[in-house]
């Protein structure tokens, strides 16, 4: 999640103040003439570290520019991080420059997704080692980094035997779990085909979204049916038809890292109403333990 902080409110508000100023006379030009302070650009960083090899760049701001290269320093608040530098994490350095005429400098990390688990929130606090009178009190001269690890998306990762355990199973199937397996959609992007999720002879699609490693989420793009009234309740009701999508705002996501998927999903019936919301976990696993539960069961 991006942290809006009181600096991007403060450039926000020097950008649009010349407007305004300017807006009765087009020649008279407006600029930033107060205190020259630096500060790291946002308080807080969110790192999905997938690769060794991939640097981040944390911005350093200033709100003035000047004529000569300014020197930065930044020195790690050991007691107030949980990640060790030279294990989950490298910086480049721990001094940036701010060219004359500029107004940032970049502070490069790189992290190890090796040296980090699943399970981990690994933070980093820096501060900035500059003037006294550089400092902007209200917003301070420290971020926090944090470190996740996150593995890139491989669809056939999730096709294959796998588990179910639905909340659904559990209320109107007197089951747990189901053994489910699943292939990929030949027509559709980074989507899977449950087959028979609930009842046999009846598919579901899920759409797995990776345009952001640090949220990855599900979507499924219409309702679609997933059984007949009949089979579901012991009783017809409209039009026969149990449909189900995802539960609008619900945060159902998947692991690449861990190969699971959690959604939410409201099911209803078409001119008759819905009959609740349910989750569904999904867990891939092996072909020897897929037959393992054939023969034995859960």
């Amino acid at each position: 999640m991006k942290i809006y902080t009181t600096l991007k409110r403060l450039f926000t508000l020097l950008s649009l103040l010349p407007l305004a100023l300017l807006s009765g006379c087009e020649s008279e030009r407006v600029t930033y003439d107060g205190p020259n302070y630096i500060m790291f650009s946002a308080q807080r960083h969110d790192l999905g570290v997938m690769d060794s090899e991939e640097w981040f760049e944390i911005p350093i701001s200033a709100t003035r520019t000047e004529d000569y290269d300014r020197n930065v320093g930044v020195e790690l608040i050991a007691a107030r991080s949980s990640a060790i530098h030279g294990l989950h994490y490298t910086l480049e350095a721990t001094t940036v420059t701010i060219p004359a005429g500029k107004l940032t400098a970049m502070l490069r990390i790189k992290g190890y997704p090796e040296a980090i688990s699943v399970a981990d929130d690994l933070s980093i606090t820096l501060n900035l080692v500059i003037d006294d009178r550089e400092v902007f009190e209200e917003y301070g001269t420290e971020t926090e980094i944090h470190l996740y690890k996150c593995c890139p998306l491989d669809m056939n990762a999730f096709t294959g035997y796998a588990v179910l355990t639905s909340t659904w199973c559990m209320q109107y199937m007197n089951v747990e779990s189901r053994l489910v397996k699943t292939h990929l959609d030949e027509k559709m992007e980074n989507t899977i085909v449950i087959e028979s999720m609930y009842y046999d002879g009846y598919d579901i699609r899920i759409t797995f979204k990776n345009d952001n490693r640090l949220e990855p989420l599900l979507e499924m793009a219409e309702p679609q049916v997933a059984g007949d009234t009949g089979e579901a309740f012991g009783t017809i009701y409209g039009n026969g038809e149990l449909m189900m999508m995802q539960t609008a705002n619900s945060g159902s996501y998947y692991s690449p890292c861990e190969r699971f998927l959690l959604q939410y999903v409201t099911l209803y019936v078409e001119e008759v109403g819905t009959v609740g919301s349910y989750a569904n976990i999904i867990e891939w696993i092996s072909d020897d333990e897929a037959e393992r539960i054939m023969r034995e069961g859960f």
